[in-house]
């Protein structure tokens, strides 16, 4: 009798960033040492790994920006900059003796499951393919940048061109001619920063934005102090997870009828509260009305713009509505025949997130029976139980996957999704099985209760974003980026589900396989 094939590794976690490091010290919790943690770059850190470009920074409070296992209280600033979270989470994981379990510059081309041996073979762009009894997918939810946006004429630009993801630290922009495609989080930091160094700053910008006031200041050493003691750093996160509770609340459990009125009400005071704001940073009138969004008022995330709008008065700034005919070798000609020459070309023009279809392309990840993830998600909809599990596909769960998002700091909804991956990984170790995978039934009656808890989240970004270019609604026209439910409930659910909503088995030995297989075939 043929032995069955070891894994190489017990699990195997696909991305070293925030999902990463939080699935190797939750492995170790219950047991896990045999595992690998690999990225497709140089580092861990993910995003702060790779966007370095000029005051990259979070535009979330710092205080809320960090691991429930791992508070720090003692962050230079309210609003914490790229290298300082960077270096916390270096810190993390080197505290949980992460780094001598990862590998870098290793990209996955291929997942591929085994029913056989009952693991997975993980297709490397180089090298030898890598096996695990388990994957845990931790790329992300911004997965990949569009950095090939279909702009006629792109690739004939013969200036600098760079991306947020990608910058070229050695370029001096100073009396440069510069365009920015792109208008969102990357540019509302980068542009202030180039606007005093450039002769000249193009914003393009497709899709109007909205810029919220940034209150950055300085944390000082009192403060540091508080946060420092027990139960200082938590209380100040509960205070803001409980206004977002409050709001997450309302929008679900607000009737159907009220919340469609109430909607009208808020987009009616919100755009005309925004159009105040902006009036006050932003002198050019015509610059205002090039800022004011004709959609609902909260169907872009937002984000602290801090310096942006100011930014704009500036004389050797321009923004550009007008769109984009052509890229030409020197420049870029506008939708209004307009040739604006440039030196530099900054693309900041977005990343496919964990809710497109597009962003799982077919052939990539392969389950039972030749069930294909991509082409799954590609011409159904985006569905996975506790946006983790995949029914078809065994052993194998995504930290960031359909209706995972709570409207929170990362670190709040890894957590939560890594504590319902544990519990599963633990629940089949604990019956000595070797495969667990999701029912059909389990998943869909999870897909429906988002469904039905979401309508009125549906309602408004489904409806009244139209012409938003949110990337809360994909390409199929749904909106699987939101868990409708409240923090409490998700946390609570998270490891207080059925376990029998998995199957639990382990592999027949290959000769058992084979004898199955032949009389199979004589039926």
């Amino acid at each position: 009798m043929t032995e069955l094939e070891a894994p190489q590794y017990e699990v195997v976690v696909i991305g070293a960033g925030l999902g990463g490091i939080c699935a190797g010290v939750k492995l170790q919790e219950i047991g896990i040492d045999d595992f690998l943690i690999i990225d497709r770059v140089g580092g861990l850190g993910g995003t702060w790994y790779t966007h370095s470009y000029p005051d990259a920074g979070c535009d979330i409070p710092s205080t809320t920006y960090q691991f429930s296992f791992a508070r720090k209280p003692d962050w230079d600033r309210l609003f914490a900059k790229r290298d300082q979270i960077l270096e916390y989470l270096e810190q993390v994981a080197a505290d949980y003796d992460l780094p001598r379990r990862m590998r870098f510059h290793t990209t996955v081309v291929r997942e591929e499951w085994d029913d056989t041996h009952h693991l997975w073979r993980l297709h490397l762009a180089s090298g030898a393919p890598i096996t695990a009894r388990f994957v845990i997918s931790a790329v992300g939810a911004y997965v990949n940048p569009k950095a090939n946006p279909n702009i006629p004429g792109l690739d004939s630009f013969t200036g600098e061109r760079m991306y947020p993801a990608d910058w070229n630290h050695d370029y001096d922009f100073t009396g440069k001619r510069v365009a920015i495609i792109g208008v969102g989080a990357s540019t509302m930091q980068i542009a202030p920063k180039l606007a005093p160094q450039a002769e000249r700053l193009d914003l393009y910008q497709r899709t109007p934005q909205v810029y919220l006031p940034k209150p950055d200041f300085v944390l000082r050493p009192w403060m540091q102090r508080f946060l420092a003691l027990p139960g200082g750093s938590a209380l100040v996160n509960g205070i803001a997870q409980g206004v977002i509770d409050t709001g997450l609340r309302i929008a679900i459990y607000t009737p159907h009828p009220a919340w469609k009125a109430g909607a009208r009400l808020v987009d009616f005071a919100g755009k005309r509260a925004y159009a105040g704001w902006v009036r006050i940073k932003v002198r050019d009138k015509e610059t205002r009305r090039q800022l004011r969004p004709g959609f609902g008022i909260v169907c872009l995330r937002g984000g602290a713009g801090g310096d942006y709008l100011p930014t704009l008065n500036r004389d050797n700034v321009e923004l550009i509505t007008s769109g984009i005919a052509e890229i030409t070798p020197h420049g870029i000609r506008d939708a209004d025949g307009v040739q604006r020459d440039i030196d530099a070309l900054v693309l900041a023009t977005g990343y496919q997130v964990f809710s497109d279809p597009e962003t799982y392309p077919p052939g990539t990840v392969l389950g039972r029976n030749g069930f294909d993830l991509g082409h799954f998600y590609n011409t159904e909809e985006l569905k996975a139980y506790y946006s983790t599990s995949v029914a078809g596909i065994p052993n194998r769960f995504i930290m960031i996957g359909p209706y995972s998002w709570t409207g929170t700091a990362f670190h709040y909804f890894v957590e939560n999704a890594m504590r319902h991956i544990a519990t599963v990984i633990d629940e089949t170790r604990r019956r000595g099985q070797t495969t667990v995978e999701v029912r059909p039934q389990a998943q869909e009656r999870f897909h429906q209760e988002m469904l039905r808890s979401g309508r009125n989240l549906a309602y408004y970004l489904e409806t009244r974003c139209e012409g938003s270019n949110s990337y809360f609604v994909n390409s199929q026209g749904r909106s699987p980026y939101l868990r409708p439910w409240s923090l409490l409930k998700t946390y609570r659910k998270a490891v207080r589900f059925d376990r029998d909503d998995y199957t639990y088995t382990s592999p027949a030995p290959i000769a058992e396989v084979a004898s199955r297989e032949t009389a199979g075939a004589h039926v």
